[in-house]
């Protein structure tokens, strides 16, 4: 299975807790998709095809953490971002 978002891509994710967790949503980008094992966040990850794990940049904190595929809860819409005046 190929990983369902890109990179690039603002999304709304549990960083903790997995997706029905009662954990706070968080919204990032996607600054990388590892399908392999690797080094990702400054973490070792055992990604793959099938179990991708994304690099996400949070919004408010500019933090980056590796994100299991099943916790992004989906994409973050462009008419929930501020309007420009």
């Amino acid at each position: 299975m190929a990983p369902q978002f890109s990179k690039g891509e603002t999304v709304r994710y549990k960083p903790i807790g997995g997706p029905d967790s009662n954990t706070p949503e968080s919204v990032g980008t996607i600054i990388d998709v590892l399908t392999e094992p690797g080094v990702q966040a400054d973490r070792h990850v055992n990604a793959s095809e099938e179990d991708p794990r994304y690099e996400i940049e949070n919004a408010n904190t500019g933090k980056t953490s590796a994100i299991y595929e099943k916790n992004i809860i989906g994409r973050e819409s462009a008419a929930s971002e501020d309007p420009e005046e």
